[in-house]
């Protein structure tokens, strides 16, 4: 597998990259709710929905802007292969084609989740699905390392949304699901693919609907 490799030569040029990007491509990026309350003791792994090719850096963005921890994103083997600068950025491989290094990549996760500092960002979803694709398809990375690993972590489910209004550009919207915990998780994995499901459901009203933040 390929391990993150932060670099802050990288998350320089990419900072000023992302925001020409984002302001370019998008009307604003808003925050429809508040952050839950995170216990900075603990790690945080952060579950978005996986619905285009803006996913890694809206969770990019987000850390940047609210939480401002050190970052690390599972991808996709062969993509980060392909992209390898985001490896500079603190992503990290993991093939779903093969299962030993599947196994190695979560063994990866299990060593980062120790770190309060860390924000691990896995999607649970595995690969693309449009946003109003049911049922939804959720794999076991986070059953996994939640019955398995040594210490108790957070986990955050974060649905993002690029919704189109009367404005040229379309606006990114994002909502904080319920902050729960990976010994709940590891009891009952259900609370994770409920909370995962009702996050999204609740973004497709509230973004028309709710107040905002903007951090665009």
């Amino acid at each position: 597998m390929i391990k993150a490799d932060h670099k802050k030569w990288a998350e320089f040029i990419f900072d000023i990259y992302l925001k020409r990007l984002l302001k370019k491509s998008f009307y604003d990026f808003r925050i429809i709710n508040d952050l839950p309350q995170i216990d900075k003791s603990k790690s945080l792994i952060v579950t978005p929905n996986h619905f285009s090719w803006w996913d890694g850096f809206f969770v990019y963005w987000f850390n940047k802007k609210i939480l401002n921890k050190k970052l690390f994103v599972m991808m996709l083997e062969e993509q980060l292969k392909r992209y390898w600068f985001f490896q500079k950025l603190g992503c990290y491989s993991i093939d779903l084609n093969d299962s030993k290094k599947m196994i190695t990549s979560l063994k990866y996760t299990m060593e980062l989740i120790p770190n309060s500092d860390n924000m691990v960002t896995i999607y649970p979803q595995g690969e693309i699905q449009y946003y109003e694709q049911r049922p939804i398809n959720l794999r076991d990375g986070i059953d996994f390392l939640a019955k398995k690993s040594s210490v108790d972590f957070q986990i955050l489910p974060i649905a993002f949304k690029i919704h189109y209004t009367n404005e040229k550009l379309p606006i990114v919207y994002a909502r904080f699901g319920k902050l729960l915990s990976s010994k709940d998780v590891a009891g009952n994995p259900k609370i994770f693919k409920e909370e995962f499901i009702s996050n999204l459901d609740l973004l497709n009203y509230e973004c028309v609907t709710a107040s905002f933040k903007s951090i665009l």
